[in-house]
């Protein structure tokens, strides 16, 4: 009995023992796990404060950049206006000032043999994009400006290689060449335009520095204005370069009227292609002695001779319609959309 009623005692003595390490133990544990959230806690809130100090200095950042190119915008526009305002009159003194000097340097007889003379119309432009003086200087003293610069007129004066280097240093130059109206840029001026254009002139100096220093390729259409320029030259170095005639050389010659060229063209092996078109442009730009040897070669080059009538008539050429009306022959070639959009 009295063991047996002394055992849960001892027990009860033991888990009393124990019960103040056991609540220690605890009590560690919840301040460490409090600990921890707490330090969790402050993490998390050192981040987001952190974040918000990162976002308002970035915001400020930005509107400081803002303004400053505000600043800096309303500043660029009153300097602009400043100067729009201000320059004109102030060129305008600094040009007299220096008018007698210039003039005294250059006597006014010299200045008028150098435009007149020594600066080809068409640099006129470039020459009076330089300087207002210049500008003023050219209109009191150049020749009258010629207006009719169509290529009938044959007043159309050829450009110097000086020009074409202006031209691309000055002017932004799309690349490529554009056929169609719907392809090409309003009012843009293409490689392969001045490609063309020193190929008409009939400069080889020229086509040789856009094609071969700048790298400007041939295209399409370079033969048709190379043999309205009607140069020789100029086709032999097309050769040379491995350009491939179409019959559009031999319509443009026979539009030029340059009987040597057609001859050269055709003595090719194998020959520059011809076709009907070629005799109509021949008719239809009153070139009889090119028409003659189109229609005398063995084969003749193929005509219709209603059409070639036609446009020689309607240009005014009666004396290439006199000459068609007295050929024997009546050969007519049927025309297709494609050749009649050619002419």
């Amino acid at each position: 009995m009295t063991r047996g009623a002394g055992e849960p005692s001892a027990k009860r003595a033991k888990k009393d023992k124990e019960d103040p390490l056991v609540r220690r133990r605890n009590e560690l544990l919840l301040g460490v796990a409090n600990a921890r959230a707490e330090g969790m806690r402050l993490v998390r809130e050192a981040e987001e404060e952190v974040e918000r100090l990162k976002r308002e200095a970035e915001e400020k950042a930005e509107r400081l950049k803002r303004e400053a190119e505000e600043e800096a915008e309303r500043l660029k526009r009153e300097a602009e206006e400043y100067l729009a305002k201000h320059i004109p009159s102030v060129c305008a003194d600094l040009e007299d000032e220096n008018r007698n000097e210039l003039l005294g340097k250059l006597p006014l007889e010299l200045w008028e043999k150098i435009v007149d003379e020594y600066v080809q119309q068409n640099d006129l432009l470039a020459l009076a994009m330089t300087c207002r003086f210049f500008r003023d200087t050219t209109k009191d003293l150049s020749r009258k400006l010629e207006t009719n610069l169509k290529l009938e007129s044959g007043k159309v004066k050829s450009h110097s290689l000086g020009w074409f280097r202006w031209v691309c240093d000055t002017f932004e130059i799309p690349p490529g060449f554009q056929h169609g109206v719907r392809e090409r840029v309003e009012g843009a001026v293409y490689e392969g335009d001045l490609v063309n254009y020193a190929a008409f002139q009939g400069s080889v100096e020229i086509l040789r520095w856009l094609v071969e220093e700048k790298g400007w390729e041939l295209n399409r259409e370079t033969d048709w204005f190379v043999g309205q320029g009607g140069s020789v030259e100029v086709m032999e170095y097309l050769v040379d370069r491995g350009y491939e005639f179409t019959s559009g050389a031999g319509c443009g010659v026979a539009k030029g009227g340059h009987l040597e060229a057609l001859k050269w063209l055709r003595g090719l092996d194998p020959p520059c292609p011809w076709g009907d078109n070629t005799c109509c442009w021949a008719a239809r730009r009153g070139h009889l002695d090119v028409l003659k040897w189109l229609r005398d070669e063995d084969p003749p080059c193929p005509w219709s001779k209603s059409q070639c009538r036609w446009e020689a008539s309607y240009c005014g050429h009666q004396h290439v319609v006199k000459w068609i009306n007295q050929r024997e022959d009546e050969t007519d070639v049927e025309y297709s959309d494609d050749d009649i959009s050619d002419w």
